[in-house]
């Protein structure tokens, strides 16, 4: 069996089924640390949290965020560890790992999980900046480990799947973040969505729904017809 579908197994087994494997050879070596492959993870959150969050009632998708953000960096660290039993160099990119720019203003990473997922053909970036797949439309978190380890990788995807008459995420946030234009590679995130209206409505609806100081939002997650499509929310 190769160490591809060894990963793939091992993550199946964790419940996981969302995952892929990315060349990332065509990035600089230095926002990839020097390796040569990333594994990307995500975890999607359930229907009913979707539905009631789009119904202004974030409790149980506030409450499933942190179960993933807890369960994400396990699986990371398991599949690195996995790898390195295998001898291979690997390196779990957990939040205590990810490196963030000192720019605070773009909320821009060294290496997006995004990037990783759209080299692996997981999903592509919709109008709203965030990941979108077919299992779980945006809904859903990521984590990246890194490895030499030579996998199998997907087809990158380099342009948005999103139709370009569907405005639902320009239309529902409170911040007006998406701008309505249709991602491709090479685009910088400033030119189709303003991550500072995102954060700062995100921060407002939040306090205003669950009377946290935190940053908090996920409607254009929520009536993504992408989302809908793949938790089966139906007219919901």
């Amino acid at each position: 069996m190769s160490i591809t579908n060894e990963l793939s197994k091992l993550l199946q087994g964790e419940g996981c089924n969302i995952y892929g494997f990315a060349d990332l050879r065509i990035l600089p070596a230095e926002a990839r640390d020097n390796y040569d492959y990333g594994i990307l993870i995500g975890l999607s959150y359930t229907k009913e949290a979707m539905i009631e969050n789009k119904n202004h009632q974030p409790q149980r998708y506030y409450d499933e965020m942190g179960a993933i953000n807890k369960r994400l960096p396990q699986l990371a660290i398991l599949i690195a560890e996995f790898l390195e039993s295998q001898s291979y160099a690997a390196h779990a990119k957990t939040p205590e790992a990810v490196r963030q720019e000192k720019t605070h203003v773009h909320f821009n990473t060294i290496l997006p999980h995004k990037t990783v997922a759209t080299l692996a053909g997981v999903g592509w970036i919709g109008k709203n900046a965030m990941l979108i797949t077919k299992e779980a439309g945006s809904a859903l978190r990521l984590v990246t480990v890194l490895t030499n380890a030579p996998l199998e990788c997907g087809t990158p995807i380099t342009k948005s799947k999103c139709p370009d008459g569907c405005m639902m995420c320009v239309n529902v946030c409170p911040g007006k973040a998406p701008k309505g234009s249709l991602w491709e590679v090479g685009m910088e995130r400033e030119v189709f969505f303003d991550s500072e209206a995102c954060y700062a409505a995100a921060r407002k609806r939040c306090k205003e729904t669950l009377n946290k100081d935190e940053t908090i939002c996920g409607l254009c997650m929520s009536n993504c017809p992408f989302t809908k499509a793949g938790l089966g929310m139906g007219g919901q």
